[in-house]
Protein backbone atom coordinates (compact mmCIF):
# COMPACT_ATOMS: atom_id res chain seq x y z
CA UNK A 1 0.00 0.00 0.00
CA UNK A 2 1.67 3.53 -1.21
CA UNK A 3 0.06 6.19 1.20
CA UNK A 4 0.25 8.70 -1.24
CA UNK A 5 -1.01 7.47 -4.27
CA UNK A 6 -2.89 9.71 -6.09
CA UNK A 7 -0.99 12.37 -4.64
CA UNK A 8 1.61 14.48 -5.88
CA UNK A 9 3.64 16.36 -3.68
CA UNK A 10 3.88 19.81 -4.53
CA UNK A 11 7.01 21.71 -3.44
CA UNK A 12 10.64 19.56 -3.17
CA UNK A 13 10.23 19.88 0.73
CA UNK A 14 6.55 18.26 0.84
CA UNK A 15 8.29 15.62 -1.02
CA UNK A 16 11.40 14.92 1.14
CA UNK A 17 8.18 14.62 3.83
CA UNK A 18 6.22 11.78 2.37
CA UNK A 19 9.25 10.33 1.52
CA UNK A 20 10.68 10.17 5.39
CA UNK A 21 7.31 8.97 6.27
CA UNK A 22 7.33 5.99 3.94
CA UNK A 23 10.55 5.05 4.95
CA UNK A 24 10.32 5.60 8.59
CA UNK A 25 7.04 3.65 8.86
CA UNK A 26 8.96 0.74 7.57
CA UNK A 27 12.06 0.86 8.97
CA UNK A 28 9.99 1.09 12.06
CA UNK A 29 8.28 -2.24 11.57
CA UNK A 30 9.67 -5.63 12.09
CA UNK A 31 11.48 -7.41 9.48
CA UNK A 32 11.41 -10.92 8.85
CA UNK A 33 13.04 -12.84 10.92
CA UNK A 34 13.42 -9.52 13.94
CA UNK A 35 13.46 -10.50 17.31
CA UNK A 36 12.95 -6.81 18.85
CA UNK A 37 10.21 -3.95 18.21
CA UNK A 38 11.85 -0.82 17.15
CA UNK A 39 11.68 0.47 21.14
CA UNK A 40 14.11 -2.50 22.17
CA UNK A 41 16.34 -1.83 18.92
CA UNK A 42 16.82 1.80 19.99
CA UNK A 43 17.46 0.63 23.65
CA UNK A 44 20.35 -1.29 22.79
CA UNK A 45 20.96 0.79 20.13
CA UNK A 46 22.03 3.44 22.40
CA UNK A 47 23.48 1.28 25.21
CA UNK A 48 25.52 -0.02 22.21
CA UNK A 49 26.92 3.10 21.22
CA UNK A 50 27.15 5.08 24.56
CA UNK A 51 28.55 1.96 26.88
CA UNK A 52 26.74 1.12 30.10
CA UNK A 53 24.22 3.71 30.97
CA UNK A 54 22.05 5.43 34.44
CA UNK A 55 18.58 5.30 33.61
CA UNK A 56 17.81 8.84 33.52
CA UNK A 57 21.12 8.87 30.83
CA UNK A 58 19.54 6.11 28.94
CA UNK A 59 16.29 8.27 28.98
CA UNK A 60 17.43 11.37 28.42
CA UNK A 61 19.02 10.10 25.04
CA UNK A 62 16.02 8.08 23.96
CA UNK A 63 14.04 11.77 24.93
CA UNK A 64 11.49 9.36 26.44
CA UNK A 65 10.68 9.94 30.36
CA UNK A 66 12.10 7.87 32.90
CA UNK A 67 9.50 5.76 33.31
CA UNK A 68 8.67 4.44 30.31
CA UNK A 69 12.50 3.63 29.88
CA UNK A 70 12.22 1.92 32.57
CA UNK A 71 9.56 -0.22 31.18
CA UNK A 72 11.86 -1.07 28.54
CA UNK A 73 14.56 -1.79 30.78
CA UNK A 74 12.54 -4.27 32.40
CA UNK A 75 11.12 -6.20 29.87
CA UNK A 76 14.79 -6.30 28.53
CA UNK A 77 16.27 -7.41 31.27
CA UNK A 78 13.61 -10.33 31.44
CA UNK A 79 14.67 -11.65 28.17
CA UNK A 80 18.46 -11.32 29.15
CA UNK A 81 19.15 -8.57 26.65
CA UNK A 82 20.51 -6.17 28.93
CA UNK A 83 21.57 -6.33 33.03
CA UNK A 84 21.83 -3.68 36.02
CA UNK A 85 24.98 -2.78 37.92
CA UNK A 86 26.28 -0.88 40.77
CA UNK A 87 27.02 2.61 39.78
CA UNK A 88 30.68 3.12 40.28
CA UNK A 89 30.36 6.47 41.02
CA UNK A 90 27.10 6.03 43.30
CA UNK A 91 26.24 3.06 44.89
CA UNK A 92 22.88 4.16 45.33
CA UNK A 93 22.35 4.30 41.51
CA UNK A 94 22.48 1.64 39.19
CA UNK A 95 23.46 1.93 35.20
CA UNK A 96 22.28 -0.15 32.45
CA UNK A 97 24.42 -2.14 30.47
CA UNK A 98 23.56 -4.84 27.34
CA UNK A 99 24.53 -8.33 28.06
CA UNK A 100 26.32 -10.85 25.48
CA UNK A 101 23.09 -11.97 23.75
CA UNK A 102 21.85 -8.16 24.09
CA UNK A 103 24.72 -7.53 21.55
CA UNK A 104 24.28 -10.72 19.51
CA UNK A 105 20.37 -9.90 19.22
CA UNK A 106 21.39 -5.97 18.28
CA UNK A 107 23.88 -6.96 15.85
CA UNK A 108 21.28 -9.19 14.25
CA UNK A 109 18.60 -7.08 13.50
CA UNK A 110 21.12 -4.04 12.88
CA UNK A 111 22.93 -6.36 9.81
CA UNK A 112 19.20 -7.13 8.35
CA UNK A 113 18.35 -3.39 8.09
CA UNK A 114 21.55 -2.86 6.57
CA UNK A 115 20.83 -5.32 4.04
CA UNK A 116 17.65 -3.88 3.56
CA UNK A 117 19.37 -0.50 3.02
CA UNK A 118 21.47 -2.21 1.07
CA UNK A 119 18.89 -3.89 -1.83
CA UNK A 120 17.22 -0.53 -1.69
CA UNK A 121 19.55 1.18 -3.24
CA UNK A 122 20.46 -1.69 -5.76
CA UNK A 123 22.01 -0.37 -8.83
CA UNK A 124 23.37 2.89 -7.24
CA UNK A 125 26.88 4.19 -7.38
CA UNK A 126 29.33 4.31 -5.04
CA UNK A 127 29.40 7.97 -5.64
CA UNK A 128 25.85 7.88 -5.12
CA UNK A 129 25.76 6.22 -2.02
CA UNK A 130 28.30 8.53 -0.40
CA UNK A 131 26.59 11.71 -1.67
CA UNK A 132 23.17 10.43 -0.17
CA UNK A 133 25.12 9.55 3.05
CA UNK A 134 26.32 12.94 2.97
CA UNK A 135 23.54 14.79 2.66
CA UNK A 136 21.85 12.78 4.86
CA UNK A 137 24.03 12.96 7.36
CA UNK A 138 23.76 17.11 6.94
CA UNK A 139 20.08 16.93 7.19
CA UNK A 140 20.26 14.87 10.50
CA UNK A 141 22.60 17.10 11.80
CA UNK A 142 20.16 20.02 11.08
CA UNK A 143 16.72 18.52 12.44
CA UNK A 144 18.92 17.71 15.78
CA UNK A 145 20.51 21.35 15.61
CA UNK A 146 16.76 22.79 15.14
CA UNK A 147 15.09 20.06 17.55
CA UNK A 148 17.53 19.91 20.72
CA UNK A 149 17.70 24.05 20.73
CA UNK A 150 13.88 24.61 21.19
CA UNK A 151 13.33 26.17 24.17
CA UNK A 152 9.27 25.52 24.95
CA UNK A 153 9.35 23.70 28.56
CA UNK A 154 8.98 20.43 27.35
CA UNK A 155 12.11 20.13 25.63
CA UNK A 156 13.67 22.33 28.28
CA UNK A 157 13.47 19.82 30.67
CA UNK A 158 15.56 17.48 29.12
CA UNK A 159 18.36 19.67 29.82
CA UNK A 160 20.02 20.60 26.26
CA UNK A 161 22.37 23.44 26.54
CA UNK A 162 21.62 27.18 26.12
CA UNK A 163 24.81 27.07 23.77
CA UNK A 164 22.71 24.90 21.12
CA UNK A 165 19.95 27.57 21.42
CA UNK A 166 22.64 29.95 21.28
CA UNK A 167 23.43 28.71 17.56
CA UNK A 168 20.35 27.72 16.09
CA UNK A 169 19.03 31.51 16.90
CA UNK A 170 22.48 32.52 15.03
CA UNK A 171 21.73 29.92 12.33
CA UNK A 172 18.28 31.25 11.45
CA UNK A 173 19.24 35.02 11.80
CA UNK A 174 21.61 34.48 9.09
CA UNK A 175 18.99 33.02 6.67
CA UNK A 176 16.80 36.17 7.46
Amino acid sequence: MHVNDGYAPQTPIEGVLHAFTRIGRRLKAKQPGDSLDQSAHLVLFVLRCNGALRLSDLANKMEIDASTASRHVRSLEQAGLVQRSVDPDDGRAFRVELTGQGTAEWEENARRRMALLTQAMEGWSEQDIKTFEQLMTRFADGVANLTDARDDKAWADKGWAAAARLTTEENVESTR
